[in-house]
């Protein structure tokens, strides 16, 4: 398994406040050193939502592959919880 695909499932186990999803990803992409922080750009993109989960998508400066991130906030609103984590 290399980095990418190491992250991506760690990423797929992701629970944390709502607001610290874009931070979070990044450092997991940082620490399987997939790419430095600075060279991940994370956006939501509406229109890659999927029952209820709202879609991330992660682009990598210089690259074209890019991953993306389904994440359901919780009934409190506090906690965000990964559903699910994907290459594009």
């Amino acid at each position: 398994m290399n980095n990418i695909d190491a992250a991506i499932d760690r990423i797929k186990i992701l629970e944390c406040p709502t607001g610290e999803i874009e931070n979070r990803v990044a450092g997991i992409l940082e620490n399987y050193g997939v790419a430095e922080r600075s060279k991940v750009n994370i956006s939501r993109v509406k229109n890659l939502d999927q029952d209820q989960a709202q879609a991330y998508n992660v682009k990598f400066q210089g690259e074209d592959s890019s991953i993306v991130v389904l994440a359901k906030s919780g009934l409190d609103d506090y906690v965000a919880k990964v559903v699910d984590a994907y290459k594009k």
